[in-house]
């Protein structure tokens, strides 16, 4: 998995520093979906401590989030919204790609209806 939202701060200087990425001009419609999907990733791990915000000092979680092929940590989302840090191309349009994917996608509605309880058919 690729890792991708780590800052440079005084017990990391060689990471990226987010203020490379403000992009102010960042259309807001996909800054929001992009900043909900970041919000919307699976739990991968959790860490002991909280991440601190590098622009406001908010506490951003201790939570790293997953969608199966890229890694952040959970305060990522702030970082997008509350501050319009622009992430690079190649995630933006990952997570869009993605997305659009779900949404063509058809709805398997038999499956559930068939089932009729938790039993495995052997054990009925």
């Amino acid at each position: 998995m690729r890792l991708i939202g780590y800052w440079a701060g005084p017990t990391a200087p060689d990471w990226p520093d987010p203020k490379n990425f403000v992009d102010a001009t960042w259309d807001r419609h996909e800054r929001e979906v992009i900043a909900d999907y970041l919000r919307c990733g699976f739990i991968y791990r959790a860490f002991g401590g909280l991440s601190t915000c590098r622009f406001c000092g908010q506490q951003n979680g201790a939570l790293e989030l997953s969608d199966g092929v890229w890694l952040w940590p959970d305060g990522l989302a702030h970082y997008v919204d509350d501050h319009s840090v622009r992430l690079p191309v190649e995630f933006v349009d990952h997570a869009l790609d993605y997305l659009d994917k779900l949404g063509e996608s058809d709805r398997d509605t038999e499956w559930w209806r068939a089932q009729t309880s938790w039993r495995h058919d052997s054990q009925q």
